[in-house]
């Protein structure tokens, strides 16, 4: 399995184990780069998270650094 698919389980595992009632709270999730060397955090809200998972198509979790 790539790394960034591996990154999305484990960041789509915090999001679900994270509670609800912490929505404006920020969280650290792991970068979805493809980059394998690549150990950056991102902190999102899980709004945030939540509005990028949604997003058509989805919208990953990428340091500012690997934005693009």
């Amino acid at each position: 399995m790539e790394q960034d698919r591996l990154f999305v389980q484990v960041n789509d595992s915090i999001r679900t184990l994270a509670s609800a009632d912490s929505a404006i709270e920020t969280w650290d999730f792991i970068c979805e780069c493809s980059e394998v060397t690549c150990r950056a955090s991102v902190s999102l809200t899980l709004i945030e998270f939540d509005d990028r998972r949604a997003a058509s198509p989805p919208i990953p979790v990428h340091a500012a650094e690997h934005a693009g």
